[in-house]
């Protein structure tokens, strides 16, 4: 039995060594890590996820400085209405797995998640006007042919055949 026990240690730890290491990496070097502003003066471009659209703009250090504001103040907003979604999820999902189905309760989840979708999106929105509003003319001018393209795009993919 001992040497079943200690065979199996090293071989635990290991593997909890290797799960363990991509998360520390991850929050180490996460979006989070320093701040955008740390990113920024460190010549990093400081993108998140979410503002690709504003690559390629060439936006000055004091839009960059307006934009960071403009997301920052948003952010426990965001927060709040992320975790509210993942919390109406979960109960959404354990309604529907639960042994015997409330439909009562299952409708209130299904609202909550969609009040919470549906203030994400707002958010969103609200941020990417107020980015708009500190662009040039000539900045929105390249946004706009950018959405021009993509749409174009869109438009003249081809389509699956419908199935007969």
């Amino acid at each position: 039995m001992t040497t079943h026990t200690t065979r199996t240690f090293p071989a635990l730890a290991l593997a909890a060594a290797l799960i363990a290491a991509p998360l520390a990496a991850s929050a180490a070097s996460g979006p989070h890590a320093g701040g955008m502003h740390a990113h920024q003066q460190a010549g990093h471009s400081g993108w998140r996820h979410g503002d690709r659209w504003l690559h390629g703009l060439d936006l000055s250090q004091d839009q960059r400085d307006q934009i960071f504001k403009i997301r920052h103040d948003q952010e426990q907003a965001v927060y709040d209405q992320k975790k509210a979604l993942r919390a109406a999820a979960g109960a959404l999902r354990e309604s529907g797995q639960a042994d015997t189905f409330d439909e009562a309760k299952a409708r209130q989840a299904a609202d909550a998640l969609g009040q919470a979708q549906g203030q994400l999106a707002l958010l969103r929105t609200q941020a990417m006007a107020k980015i708009r509003a500190v662009l040039t003319p000539e900045q929105r001018q390249k946004l706009a042919q950018r959405h021009a393209r993509k749409d174009g795009m869109h438009s003249q993919a081809p389509r699956p055949a419908a199935k007969s």
